[in-house]
This record gives structure tokens, sequence and C-alpha cells, in this order.
């Protein structure tokens, strides 16, 4: 919600033309889960609406998805959540379309920040590095899942909305 939000509040604050507001917004929604393809239940792997009525679409998201499979094996918040890892994909991204991949820059890093406000952190200088890193001091941190979770995610949704509307 966060990446996607701030890829919105982008687009208006650079009057972003019309052929490339869905590019980064579609970076940024890819972008925002990719983060968690080391953990094996995550929203990633789910097949979408889209996916389930049409089997070609059903097919080219299982065939996506296999190379991200082998993720699962780092464990989760690991390398996936490093700076290495959110600048390789938004490199691979951007070889794509470039709005693309600043969309895709945007969702993963902004996953990365919000998982490094939780109590666990994230080893942001991995693979160099094992060492957790937070953007909040130890009492403010915000356990995933929680009723403070909702509260920053209703906060984050309502200013992305203003901001959007402001600009």
């Amino acid at each position: 919600m966060a990446g996607v939000g701030l890829a919105a509040v982008a687009v208006a604050a650079l009057d972003a033309p019309a052929g490339t507001t869905p590019l980064l917004l579609a970076g940024a929604w890819l972008g925002s889960l990719l983060p968690d393809a080391d953990k094996a239940d995550s929203r990633i792997y789910r097949t979408r609406r889209l996916e389930r009525k049409v089997w070609p679409v059903r097919v080219a998201g299982r065939l996506a998805r296999i190379p991200l499979r082998l993720l699962i094996l780092l464990g989760h918040r690991g390398l996936t959540h490093s700076l290495a890892a959110a600048a390789l994909v938004a490199a691979a991204a951007a070889l794509l379309d470039p709005a693309f991949g600043a969309g895709v820059a945007i969702g993963y890093g902004s996953h990365v920040a919000a998982d490094a406000c939780t109590p666990s952190g994230v080893p942001l200088l991995a693979p160099l590095t094992r060492r957790r890193w937070w953007l909040l001091p130890r009492r403010t941190r915000i356990p995933t899942g929680s009723l403070r979770e909702l509260g920053v995610a209703a906060l984050l949704t309502a200013g992305a909305i203003a901001g959007t509307v402001m600009l």
C-alpha cells in the first residue's frame, strides 16, 4: 500500500505523462510484493482473479513464479530485504521500461523501509553483513499484523490520497 501510494504521489508531483502512470503504478505494486518472495505463503504466490479466469494468464503466472520459489530457501527477511536486492531488481525491471523500473524501485524500497520499522528490522547491507537495521527506536517499532500497523497504514493511505489531491 505504501509503495503504490508513494508512486501515485510521485506521478502527481512530477506530472507524469499518461502512458507512464500505469507502468509506474504497476511497477510499484509488483516491487512492493517482491521482497517477501522469500516467504512461502507470501502474497506474490497467490493467484489473482484474472489468473483464475484466463488460462493463458494462469500459465504465465505460474511460469513467472518458478524462479521466485528458489528465494524461499534464503529464509524470510534475509537477502531479499537488502539494498543490493532492491538495486538488482529495480535495474532488471528498468531494462523492460524505465518507468516500470522506477515503480519497482519505489515499491521495493518502501517495503524494505516499512519492514525496517518492525521489531525484526532488515539486513540492509546483506550480503556484506547480517547486521539488522531499524528506522525507529526500539519502543516505537510496529509489530507486523498489529493494531498499530493498521493505524499507521490508514494514516499513510490518507496522506497519499491528500498528497495526490493537493498536487
